[in-house]
């Protein structure tokens, strides 16, 4: 039958989220909480469209289903699948068709991100550090730009959507 939803979501979102609460400053873990968690929906469509498609009846195709995360939370979820997608499609200079399209050699070199095209709204992932406590000690939390220049604190959103697929899964 293969791994249901339910064991996705304890083993890879809430273990993604796990490392990604643990160090909240972390651009490399919060894309890896933000690509499981996108991936749910497809895992969870998928599944339900074969072992219990009355759960996803109402969505025609992935897309519907999409479009009803992203309802449900506000549009956060589009925020999440956003930054798995450009995760996703981040090309390196592996080979030189792709080279042309990439500014960067590896993940390893981004601290700021700027994402354009259509279907992305977000504009731009970067690390903001910011006092701790008054003894000049420093802590460092991810954030993202949209589009539309609002810039959103990454954990406020992982949480809501992950509290959503909590929710939907049980």
């Amino acid at each position: 039958m293969g791994m249901t939803p339910d064991e996705f979501f304890w083993a890879f979102v809430l273990g993604n989220y796990k490392d990604y609460r643990d160090y909240p400053g972390s651009v490399r873990r919060a894309f890896n909480v933000a690509v499981s968690a996108s991936h749910l929906a497809d895992h969870y469509f998928t599944y339900s469209k074969k072992h219990n498609p009355s759960v996803v009846s109402d969505y025609e195709k992935i897309g519907d289903f999409i479009e009803h995360l992203i309802n449900e939370t506000d549009g956060l979820f589009r925020d999440i699948r956003s930054v798995s997608n450009v995760y996703k499609h981040l090309y390196t200079d592996s080979s030189s068709r792709s080279s042309i399209h990439s500014s960067i050699s590896s993940t390893g070199a981004i601290e700021e991100m700027n994402i354009s095209g259509e279907d992305v709204e977000i504009k731009m992932l970067e690390e903001h550090w910011y006092p701790e406590t008054e003894d000049d000690r420093f802590k460092s939390k991810v954030v993202y730009t949209r589009k539309d220049g609002q810039t959103i604190e990454f954990l406020s959103v992982i949480e809501r959507v992950i509290d959503y697929w909590n929710k939907l899964i049980r």
